[in-house]
This record gives structure tokens, sequence and C-alpha cells, in this order.
């Protein structure tokens, strides 16, 4: 008991001197700690904290929303990054007043503006009955100079760059648009209703147009854009009392058959906009194809004017400004009629054709077929319409000219290149090959190398890329085997990345990069197997066969350097052998689809087959690569799907021929 009645005594003493000191003041807080615990909240942005540190009469003066939210709502619109208070000194003391101090230094903002840098007062006053100092606020303490004026931020916007062709002429051009309205006021709704066939909309999102609060009489209240109405539809919509109005837009003089080479722009989403410095909620961006990777350089710089400013509007302060800048002019090699010329004559196909200069790998035509409009995606495409070209078994969707596919009986060049370049391979020695079928042994069991057209006759290399014989081409590569093969194949350049100014597709030799089945290795030499070369590739592949035997890095830019990607594939004697032999191709085999008066044309035709089994009937892809060896100035590559009852690779060799009819119209 007697060392508890000594506990009470302690507690009263130590509770009336803790009293005593914090009355007398010796406890009250520095207006140092009060400094720093303000600059603190605001360098981090922690307004709802600076609040409780106001003075009385601020509070009074400023309710909180004005302070907090004030506050946070202008440093989100300026997109502040950072806020620092710096160079923070106090002003000599006042003797005849101590209960007040006032600290100045340099309030920075770095925005997505700019730097905006001014001069900072922060005052602070003692409060005899609470004991603590306080800070004394004005709005000046969110941007110095505000007061009670606002803030305003103007945004001007330059043009986007344009894509040009090799000629100068516009492929992606800052044009205009068509928007289809009502003038408020002059219709109502039931009208606007009623012309809801007409504008291909249903009646709710029509009504929800109508109502919105913004509308006011005399407007013009837009309801669809689209890049051209036609004359029919313009004139029904002038009967139902409607207008059409036209407003900058990007133009693709291409449309369909430039969809996957230049792509199309689109308002920049929310992923978009993290992922992104320098753009702003609705600003366009590229989608695809040149418009999204050359996105950093087509893309105009914002200005803009930041600025305090009365109520009447009048400028008080400006304090940000920058003009605008035009995005970058881009010229591809590419060239804009005979991108069309070829689409025009392959649009209702499916498959992918590259046009390309085989003396520096400028690509004159990358194009991929059939293709949407670019305009269905900037002005609205429907769910439906959306799934329809998503399930097309064209797969529209799909930018084939730069994607890794079977080469069928193209690829049987690559293998002539490889056996000529082996040291016991002798081109002019004939191979005895008879029937429809063959098989190395009968560990191949059921399975046979088949041939389209049997002749039983001695082949010779120049004979068989002639009428392309299955057979010789996987006893050839039986006979370099596998490692041989690979290996020669990797020298060409297949499986190698290429490091182009757009992208393409990596090749195979196969899924693993080796060939261990002896099937799989006779498969290959012929051009099936697992082998998948892109157009664009297999393009530069056979330009080396015309230039003198450099594979020229394939590029769309008309500034990029010519750049040899692999130098001298064989020896000048194997590439004149080859350019008999495709000339034999268009000659002797399929004159009657591509000799043409005005040009010598030669090249190689190609059937890659996909199947389930070998006794059955796959889907059937032609191929034709060809050239006039009167200029040599252009190597055109093109494929085509299903083709297995249109006369397969005849029918690609007929359409080769066609697009250069119609070029040499």
């Amino acid at each position: 008991m007697k060392k508890f009645i000594w506990v009470i005594p302690v507690v009263l003493i130590l509770t009336a001197g803790l009293y005593f000191l914090m009355t007398s003041g010796l406890f009250q807080k520095s207006e140092e700690e009060t400094l720093d615990r303000f600059t603190e909240s605001y360098q981090n942005e922690k307004f709802a904290d600076i609040y409780p540190l106001l003075s009385a009469s601020s509070k009074e003066d400023y309710p909180e929303e004005e302070v907090v939210e004030r506050n946070r709502s202008l440093y989100d619109s300026l997109g502040v990054e950072t806020v620092n208070l710096e160079n923070i000194e106090g002003a000599e003391s006042n003797a005849e007043n101590d209960q007040e101090r006032q600290y100045t230094g340099d309030l920075v903002l770095d925005t997505r503006y700019g730097e905006i840098n001014k001069e900072y007062t922060i005052d602070l006053s003692y409060n005899e009955e609470e004991n603590d100092w306080f800070v004394e606020w004005t709005p000046d303490m969110i941007i110095p100079g505000l007061a009670d004026n606002e803030l305003r931020i103007d945004v001007s916007k330059g043009q986007r760059g344009e894509i040009l062709d090799r000629n100068g002429e516009r492929l992606a051009f800052n044009g205009t648009k068509e928007t289809v309205g009502y003038i408020a006021g002059r219709m109502d709704e039931a009208e606007l209703v009623e012309a809801g066939e007409a504008l291909d909309m249903g009646e709710e999102s029509l009504r929800n147009i109508f109502n919105e609060s913004w509308i006011e009489d005399g407007m013009f209240v837009p309801v669809k854009d689209t890049h051209r109405f036609d004359d029919g539809t313009k004139e029904e919509f002038e009967t139902l009392g409607l207008t059409i109005q036209e407003s900058p837009a990007r133009e693709y003089a291409l449309e369909d058959a430039g969809f996957h080479l230049l792509g199309y722009i689109g308002p920049i989403t929310a992923e978009e906009l993290e992922e992104r410095d320098g753009y702003s909620s609705g600003d366009m961006i590229g989608k695809r194809g040149a418009e999204r990777l050359y996105e950093d350089r087509l893309s105009p710089e914002q200005g803009h004017t930041v600025s305090i400013v009365d109520e009447a509007g009048n400028t008080v302060e400006e304090l940000l400004t920058a003009e605008p800048q035009d995005g970058e002019d881009i010229q591809l090699t590419i060239d804009g009629s005979l991108q069309s010329t070829i689409y025009s004559h392959l649009e209702a196909d499916s498959g992918a054709s590259v046009a390309m200069d085989p003396g520096n790998g400028e690509m004159l035509a990358t194009v991929s077929y059939p293709s949407p409009s670019p305009y269905d995606f900037m002005y609205g495409i429907s769910q439906e319409e959306y799934e329809s070209l998503e399930t097309d078994d064209d797969n529209p969707l799909l930018n084939k000219f730069n994607r890794a596919t079977s080469p069928g009986s193209t690829q049987k060049i690559l293998t002539s290149i490889i056996a000529m370049n082996s040291d016991d391979f002798d081109r002019d020695e004939t191979m005895e090959i008879t029937g429809k079928g063959w098989q190395q042994d009968e560990s191949w069991g059921g399975y046979e190398v088949n041939r389209y057209h049997v002749m039983d006759e001695s082949f010779d290399l120049k004979k068989a890329l002639t009428y392309s014989d299955n057979i010789y081409f996987a006893r050839t590569a039986l006979e370099l085997g596998a490692e041989q093969f690979v290996s020669g194949m990797e020298a060409l350049g297949i499986g190698q990345e290429y490091d182009t100014d757009y992208p393409i597709y990596t090749s195979q030799v196969s899924n693993d990069g080796t060939i261990e089945s002896d099937i799989l290795l006779a498969d290959t030499g012929y051009g099936q197997g697992e082998l998948m070369i892109s157009p664009i590739q297999i393009t530069a592949i056979y330009g080396a066969v015309l230039n003198g035997g450099d594979i020229y890095e394939p590029h769309v830019l008309m500034e990029s350097e010519k750049n040899v990607q692999i130098e001298g594939i064989t020896s000048q004697e194997n590439l004149d052998y080859l350019e008999e032999a495709m000339r034999d191709v268009v000659r002797l085999n399929h004159p009657d689809d591509v000799e043409r008066p005005y040009a010598q044309f030669a090249g190689k035709t190609g059937t890659s087959e996909n199947k389930t089994s070998q006794d059955t009937r796959g889907e059937e892809t032609g191929w034709f690569i060809g050239y006039d060896q009167n200029s040599k100035d252009m190597i055109m590559s093109l494929y085509v799907e299903d083709v297995e009852d249109r006369g397969m690779s005849e029918y690609s060799a007929k359409k080769f021929a066609e697009i250069h009819d119609a070029l040499n119209e």
C-alpha cells in the first residue's frame, strides 16, 4: 500500500508541470515547423493537409474547397508533374510585431506546357489563444498573381505531316470530311427520327443526339461523319431537311489499296495516353501501318498559351506560350499508281504482292488484298460489320505482304543457288524421273513426293526449273543433306531478322530451325514442309539474281540508305544461268499466260498446298515472281490463295501479266 500512495503525487506533479510548460509558451510550435509542414504538403500536392495549417481568418475568407479543390483543379489542368518551393528565406524580424513572419522564395512548377517559375511569398502569423503559428492564405499561393482571376489554357494545333509517294504525290494528307446534321430549331425530333433509315441510324441514337443539353437554336448539330457521301445520298438528305458540312480530316488517296501500308488515324485511347507524352484527350494518333510506325515524326506539336485572365477575359499575365509545330512530311519509295493498279487487279482475291527495285531494295508497292477502307474505321464501324471482316475467310484485316508464309515452288530458285554453290553438284547432269510420285525408300511408308506435270524424261537443273519438277528438287535437297541445305538457306538470309524501316516477319526453314527428317528435307527442297518466307523477303532474294548477287535490305522510306543485307549469293555465271531458266519458264511453260510482245518477261511460278493428309487435296496458293529482262528495274511477286480450281499457279502468272498490261497502257 505504501508504494501505491507515492504514485499519485508523482502523476499530479507531472501533469501540472506539463500544463505549465505548455501555457508558458516553452512548448509552442515554432514558425519553422509550420513552414516546413506547409512546404512539404505543398510540394507533395497534399492540399488537404494544407488547410489545417491556415489561420482562422484565412479559413473564414476561403472555405476548404476554395483552397483544396481549386489548387488541385488548376494543377490538374496544367498537368503539373513536380512542385518545388526553393530558396525559402525569412525576412528580417519586425521588432514592433513579433507575431508575424514573412518568408520568400521561388515556386517552380514543371507542367505539361513547360516550367513556371515565380517569386513566392508565405506569410505566417502567431495565434496566442492556440499558442501556434498559422499560414495566411491567398489565391496567390496557388500561382503568384492569380488573386481572384482565372487560369486559361488555349491550345493550338499544328498540321499532321503528310505521307508522299516517290513521285511527290500525296498518299495520306490533310483534307476534309463530310458531316451530315441538322440546324437546331428547323427540324423537330420526330423529323430527325424519320430520317433514320437514310442515315442508317437507330431511333434511340438519334433521340439522344437531338436532346443534347448544349444545343441551341441556329446551331449545326452533327449526326454522322463520312469521307464523302454519294450524290444520291446527298439528294435524299436534302429532301429530308438535313444539312451537309465539310470540316478538316485526314484523307487517303489509295483508300482500300493502301489500308495495310498506310493505316489510318483515330482518337487516342486512355491506354495510349498513359504510354505517350505530349498528347491530350481527343488528339488523333496513328492506328496502324505507316501512320502508326512513324507517328513520332508525323504528329504535330501543340502550341499553347497559359495565362491569367480577369472576369472579362482580359489577359492579366501570360505565363507560358509556345507556337504549334507542324508534323514532318514523309516520302515513301512506294509508287502510288503502281500500288493502285496491282490492287485493282487482285482485290477480289486473297493474297499479297510486292514490287521492288532490285538495284537498291526500294519497295515500289506493298499490297495486301482484299482490304477494308481506312474510312470504315475512322468514321465508325458497327460491331456487326467488324465481326464480318474478322470472320471473312479472305482475312481482309490481316496484313499479308510482310507476314511469313509458304513460298511454294518459288523456293526452287533458292534450292538451285544452294546446290550450285556446293562442290558436288553438276547443274548439267540429268536425273531420270518417271511417274507422278516418288519416295526415297520403303521407310517413307505411304508418303510420296508428287508432281503436277508428269513428264517421264531426263531433267537437268534448267529443265527442272522450267517445268517446276518437285521430284527433282526433293532429290537434290536429299543429295545435299540437311546440314548443307540448312546452312545454305541461312546464307540466303532465311531465319535472319531484317532491321528495316518497315517490319518484316522473320522467315524459317522449319519450326525449330533444323531438319532431322528426310521427308521434311525433301519437302522443303521444293518449297513445302515447314518453310515460311514473307513476300517482301523472297522478292529481295530474287532481286539479287538480277542485280549481280546482292540481297538489298528492303526499305520503304526514300531517305533510307541503300544497304546490302547479304553480299554475293552466288557467281555471276550461276546468276546468268538462273535468268535463262526463268526466261524459259515463261517462254516454254507459260507462253499463253505471261508472254507479251512489249516485254521479255521471266519468272518463276509456285504452288503451295495446305492439306491434312496426302490422300486429300488441300487449299492451294499460286505464286508468280517475275520481271522484264529488257529493263530489270522492277521485280514483282504475287500470290493468290485458293487457286486449286482456277488453274493453280497459272492463275497468278496471268494476273502478273494483266497488271503489266495495265501498266504498259
